[in-house]
């Protein structure tokens, strides 16, 4: 047993990797382009959204694309404001009516869209643009337009409400998608399409069940000391996922144990090429070094890079707690940067303000 402790101690010392301090931060804030945000899912599923308030009414413009190499750009709408049975939703770019939808066949054609895996729709009413030409169009006459107007119609006495979009930074928001997906140059992309054929984008396969987990994956799962028995409606709601390797085997990132209201335990299990499993530990810092530990809090895993992301939640806020990157190595994980942040106040959560505690600040590049 001890000497199984002192060679767990030894490889986790090993899986840290200083980085240069002056370097980017990916993980800690989403990246953004003036007004509209950029972000992938755990899948592989890529998003850029606008928000945009007006008075008391907000909409989020949502432009979805999933990994797969034939799926299409989706274009998804959600307000906070109550729409009528009947009216009309209208489309604007620069003061040209793009699109008037009525409502109550935008509604009956919701059923025949089919959410990317992992996709989670914000709270309020939401649809799906019609896919397909009209797609197509909208984000031809976004992409050349300076605004977007959405004109909601009125319920009862209360006026119709049209709200601005700014179109500024949606070219470079779907060039980052575009990018990230490894579209760029294909026929497939966005933004820079060129003569390469359309290929999946780096992607991991969701786990939306326990039951689809390898025997011997569940084994290592139902066997840790941290981890209890999941409601299954809870379980499909976590974003778990497989990650295909480049040797045929796989890194399950799964639930572990039932979530609290801010924080959601997960661990990382190996499933070899020949189907022996193990469960993969990371390092963390203490006061007196590395330590290895079994959990990873409000895992959120990134394809592009092969990067695994844990942030523990110290208020529900999100302004304290515990923050660490690591990157997939071929055999396990390595850790990239740990930052924490101890005092909370109640103020918006800024991670790429908390301090490091790796690497060091004596650490050698």
């Amino acid at each position: 047993m001890k000497r199984r402790l002192l060679t767990l101690l030894i490889t986790t010392a090993a899986a840290l990797v200083p980085a240069s301090a002056g370097m980017a931060q990916p993980g800690r804030t989403a990246p953004s382009f003036e007004g509209w945000t950029v972000d992938c899912g755990n899948t592989g599923v890529c998003f850029a959204s606008s928000f945009t308030r007006s008075q008391s009414v907000w909409v989020d413009v949502r432009i979805v694309r999933d990994w797969q190499a034939e799926a299409q750009p989706l274009v998804r709408l959600t307000t906070n404001t109550e729409l009528p049975q009947d009216g009309t939703l209208q489309f604007e770019v620069d003061g040209g009516v793009i699109e008037a939808l009525p409502i109550e066949q935008l509604r009956e054609m919701q059923t025949a869209v089919t959410p990317p895996a992992g996709f989670r729709p914000l709270g309020g009413e939401g649809f799906w643009y019609p896919t397909g030409p009209a797609t197509v169009t909208l984000l031809e006459a976004m992409r050349s337009g300076r605004e977007l107007t959405i004109q909601l119609p009125s319920v009862g006495d209360a006026d119709p409400v049209a709200v601005p979009v700014p179109l500024q930074g949606l070219k470079a928001s779907l060039l980052w998608l575009d990018n990230r997906q490894d579209r760029t140059g294909t026929v497939a992309a966005i933004i820079s399409k060129g003569d390469e054929p359309a290929k999946d984008a780096p992607h991991a396969v969701p786990v939306v069940s326990a039951d689809q987990l390898p025997p011997e994956v569940a084994a290592v799962w139902s066997a840790n000391r941290l981890c209890s028995e999941i409601d299954p409606t809870i379980f499909a709601s976590l974003n778990a996922v497989r990650v295909p390797l480049e040797d045929t085997s796989s890194l399950y990132i799964i639930p572990c144990g039932a979530p609290t209201a801010i924080n959601s335990p997960y661990v990382a299990v190996l499933s070899g090429k020949d189907g022996a499993a193990r469960q993969v530990h990371v390092a963390r810092m203490s006061e007196k070094g590395p330590i290895a530990s079994d959990l990873i809090y409000n895992a959120r895993w990134i394809p592009a890079d092969q990067q695994l992301i844990s942030y523990f939640k110290g208020s529900g806020v999100g302004e304290c707690g515990l923050w660490n990157r690591w990157s997939w190595n071929g055999t396990g994980l390595v850790l990239l940067e740990e930052a924490t942040r101890k005092t909370c106040d109640g103020t918006p959560p800024d991670l790429s303000n908390w301090s490091n505690t790796w690497p060091t600040k004596n650490a050698s590049n």
